[in-house]
């Protein structure tokens, strides 16, 4: 596996000088606003542009695959939603990941959830050490909603968890960070951010990953830096869901005003490594 050779103020520079993509397969999307982009020095490594008609299988899985999930369909009881096959549409060259308040009879597992989300993962389909991890997205707005682009290791292990963007519609706030440590004393290295607007249109959310260091991004520019020790490693694969919050703190879960269904909406995922 390759690694990046960038360390410290290096790495944010990197992030924040981008370049264009003169390749087919980084045709110029028409949702986000800049031309595709690509940290300087690295090369495409895998993708989804999700232009077919229905998710690729050699690319992603809907059943989860990591420590903490209580079943293959639904991760832990901070989650309100259990993952369906149905809640994974492809249409108009997009992702839909829909949310939706229709009761469902679960059995991985059993028990009756009162919402749907959908999910998807790379595990043992695709994973990678370091490089630099972008979508282009548009986030649902809604009380309760929880959606989010994040990496866990292909190993099962947890932590690390690189969380890239996950919007907590209650409280309007997108979260990024690093979960590190051994369990049960789990060091969290958080960054949130306000006023992004990633409700009402598109924008793309990256990582830029290398020895000791991450640096998030939107739009190709750095919003959080983290440095240290902590900083993993090891391979790591693309999870990407909806869902709902089920707790009271963050804002708490849905109620009546949260419109359904909804989606997170995804135009393209693409991951690179240095050359």
């Amino acid at each position: 596996m390759m690694r990046l050779r960038i360390f410290g103020a290096a790495a944010l520079l990197l992030a924040a000088s981008l370049t264009s993509v003169p390749t087919q397969a980084q045709a110029t999307s028409p949702t986000c606003t800049s031309s595709p982009q690509r940290p300087a020095g690295m090369q495409l490594s895998w993708h989804d542009e999700f232009g077919g008609r229905a998710l690729d299988r050699r690319s992603w899985s809907t059943v989860m695959d990591f420590p903490g999930r209580a079943g293959g369909h639904y991760h832990n009881t901070s989650y309100g939603s259990y993952a369906v096959d149905d809640n994974v549409v492809l249409s108009g060259g997009k992702l839909r990941l829909v949310t939706d308040n229709k009761p469902v009879v679960g059995t991985d597992p059993a028990g009756t959830y009162q919402y749907t989300e959908g999910f998807i993962s790379s595990h043992d389909k695709f994973s990678q050490t370091y490089g630099y991890w972008e979508i282009c997205a548009k986030f649902p707005a809604g009380k309760g909603l929880w959606p989010a682009f994040w990496l866990i290791p292909q190993d099962r292990s947890w932590p690390p968890e690189i969380d890239v963007a996950e919007w907590f519609g209650s409280i309007e706030s997108m979260h990024s960070g690093l979960a590190s440590g051994t369990w049960p004393d789990v060091r969290w290295d958080s960054h949130w951010a306000t006023g992004l607007n990633p409700t009402t249109g598109w924008h793309t959310y990256g990582v830029l990953w290398s020895p000791g260091h991450i640096t998030f991004t939107v739009d190709g520019k750095p919003t959080s830096t983290i440095t240290g020790a902590q900083v993993p490693d090891k391979p790591m694969y693309v999870v990407l869901n909806s869902g709902t919050w089920a707790n009271a703190d963050r804002g708490g879960p849905p109620d009546a005003t949260t419109p359904f269904p909804n989606s997170f909406d995804v135009d393209y995922v693409r991951v690179y490594s240095a050359r």
